[in-house]
Formats: structure tokens, C-alpha cells, sequence
């Protein structure tokens, strides 16, 4: 019995081995053999060091300059519906990094996210395609240079309640997202040539004129409790030609408004024509407001077209109600009382219309 007893404790003992020695030689490789310790994970590389190049460039804790340069191309559009405008734009932005200098002897590119940046946006900007690729020119001297042109619509809120005789701003605003007056300090950009801040001298805008434009350093304040984020603005002053109004809504509805005098010249007896006259000018009034409403801004408050358009529709509805009052005249016999009023409505009725243009457009 001990033969075998013994032959099954030595076979045990070998398993034992096979199975614990890769164990073994795992904790000897992680195991300093001079301390005995084990040794320290490597650092993920998800984890990257943060590079001096990528940091903001600072002089004694001072904000980093960053030159800025508007040049507005084309405004395309102002749409007053909408309270939105589209322009093209072009801007350069410059700012020094010491890091960065090189032998040269030209400049060298690199892309934007490489170095740091003011990370430079537009408010209000609602869709825009850039021209340009997102990179940077260095200069041997650390100097960086950023320029962009763009194309977008953006959101303007515009005071009409001269429309449709009213001047309007239209602000294009850079701002440094995320960085405060303390971090950055943005100045006009002034080159060999001059300042680059500026607008083409005409614009593809067919009912506006440009009155003046200019730019300057200007913070944005989400709200009157924030610091204020740095920022570029360059605003444009222009105003509107009212011709295209003149003559698709004001003209065409003084002629509705006379159309509905018609009945004052024509014989109190013509009941049926005059019933049918005041009925359809204010029939065509209204379907000629439907036609018009996609021209108006829609806003809350009453703008002077607004009170135009009001006051009109007042003046035909009144010629409806004094035909239909002359036809119970003439059918009560009171032939006098109808031609009184007939008389005196040749004369206030072009008086009144000459009221509701002054008090609508000059009042």
C-alpha cells in the first residue's frame, strides 16, 4: 500500500507545479528584484499632457492682445418678416505666441486646434458656410494669423415701427466664446494699408441705402448680470426705400378707398348700384390685404403701415354703412336727410384720407 499511496502524493505535488508556476513568473516580472516592489501602471494614453503651445500666451498675468479686422463684403438681404439679414464677411484676427517664433523664412500653417485660439464665433448667426480651411499662418516672430470668410443668415431685431420709412443697425458681433475681458483684449486691427475694418461701397440690397457703418471693441452681455464676454462689432446704419410700398400697398389702397366714394356721386335712387359699388370695394379691399400680408413684418405693435391699413378698412367699411343707411333713407322717404349726408360726405371723405395719410406717415 505505501508504493501506490506514495506514487499518488508525488503525481498531486506535479500537478500542483504545472498549474502554479505561470502564477510565479507573472508576480516575478511585475516585482523589482532589488526592492521587492511592484512596479507603477503606465499612464493611459487617453490621458495626453497638456501642450505650451495650446495655452493662452500671457505676459505677467496680463490679457492676451487679439487684433481684429471686419470687412463686410455684401449684405444680400434684409428681411423685416423675419428679422433676419445675410451677409458675406471676411475677418482676420492676429495674436502673438512666443512659443511659436521660428527661423522662417516664411510662415508656416498649422491647423486651428493645434495652437491656441480666442475660439472666435458670431452671435446671432443662424446658418453659415465658411470659404476657408480652419487653419493658421505662424509667422517667424510667434505672430499667428486667422482668417475667414463666411456667408449667413443672421438674426437682427429691428425696431419697425417707422416701417415702412424706418433706419435700421444690423450688427455683425465677434465674440471670444467663453473667455471674459479679463483673459482677452480685443483691438481694431490696423495693418500697413490702414485698418481693415470696413464695408464694400455698395451693397445687393434693393430697398435699403447704407447711412454708415463703423467698428470698435464692444463686450457682449448674455445679461445685465454677466461680466461681459470680449468681443468685435461692427455695425451698419441703413435705411429703407419706400418706394416698393408706395407703390404696391399705399397707392393701390387709396384707390380702393376712392373706388368706395363712387356711390357719393352717383343718384340716391340707384340704391342697387350704389349697395353694389361700396360692397365690392370692400370686398377687394379685403382680398388685397391677404394678397399684402406676406410684405408686412409680423410683430406685436402697430407700425405706420399697420395704421395705415387700419385706418383704410375703417374709411370703405364707413362708405358701406352710409350706402346701405341711404337705401332705408330713400326707402322711408326722406330724401332730404340722404342728400344732406351725400353733400356733406363729397367733401369730408378726401379730407379724411388726406388725415390718415398725415397722421400714418408724417405724424
Amino acid at each position: 500500500m505505501r508504493p501506490v499511496l506514495l506514487k499518488y502524493q508525488l503525481l498531486t505535488l506535479a500537478v500542483f507545479v504545472i498549474f502554479l508556476s505561470p502564477v510565479l513568473a507573472q508576480e516575478e516580472s511585475t516585482t523589482d528584484p532589488g526592492t521587492g516592489l511592484a512596479d507603477e501602471p503606465t499612464p493611459s494614453v487617453i490621458f495626453e499632457e497638456p501642450k505650451p503651445e495650446q495655452a493662452r500666451p500671457t505676459a505677467w498675468g496680463e490679457p492676451t492682445e487679439v487684433q481684429i479686422g471686419i470687412y463686410v463684403i455684401d449684405v444680400d438681404e434684409v428681411n423685416s418678416a423675419d428679422q433676419s439679414f445675410a451677409a458675406s464677411v471676411y475677418f482676420e484676427a492676429r495674436w502673438k505666441n512666443p512659443l511659436l517664433s521660428h527661423e522662417g523664412p516664411g510662415p508656416k500653417l498649422r491647423s486651428l486646434t493645434d495652437v491656441w485660439n480666442p475660439r472666435l464665433t458670431i452671435i446671432g448667426q443662424q446658418m453659415m458656410w465658411r470659404s476657408y480651411p480652419e487653419s493658421v499662418e505662424i509667422q517667424p516672430d510667434g505672430t499667428i494669423v486667422y482668417r475667414q470668410k463666411i456667408w449667413g443668415r443672421f438674426s437682427q431685431p429691428l425696431n419697425l415701427l417707422d416701417f415702412p420709412f424706418d433706419q435700421q443697425e444690423l450688427s455683425i458681433h465677434i465674440v471670444a466664446a467663453g473667455l471674459l475681458q479679463d483673459d482677452v483684449k480685443m483691438v481694431p486691427l490696423v495693418t500697413e494699408s490702414g485698418t481693415t475694418s470696413g464695408t464694400a461701397e455698395h451693397f445687393s440690397l434693393p430697398d435699403f441705402d447704407v447711412v454708415s457703418s463703423g467698428a470698435l471693441p464692444r463686450p457682449y452681455f448674455p445679461h445685465e448680470s454677466h461680466p461681459g464676454i470680449v468681443g468685435f462689432e461692427m455695425r451698419i446704419r441703413i435705411e429703407r426705400q419706400p418706394t416698393y410700398f408706395i407703390l404696391k400697398v399705399i397707392i393701390p389702397l387709396c384707390l380702393i378707398v376712392i373706388m368706395s366714394w363712387l356711390p357719393r356721386w352717383i343718384a340716391l335712387e340707384e340704391t342697387g348700384t350704389n349697395i353694389g359699388i361700396s360692397t365690392s370695394a370692400f370686398l377687394t379691399l379685403v382680398a388685397y390685404l391677404f394678397a399684402i400680408t406676406v410684405l408686412l413684418p409680423r410683430v406685436s405693435y402697430v407700425t405706420r403701415m399697420d395704421r395705415f391699413i387700419l385706418l383704410s378698412t375703417l374709411m370703405v367699411f364707413a362708405g358701406l354703412i352710409q350706402s346701405a343707411w341711404n337705401t332705408v333713407m330713400i326707402g322711408k322717404q326722406k330724401h332730404k336727410s340722404a342728400e344732406v349726408v351725400r353733400r356733406w360726405s363729397l367733401t369730408v371723405y378726401p379730407l379724411l384720407l388726406i388725415f390718415v395719410l398725415v397722421y400714418s406717415f408724417v405724424m
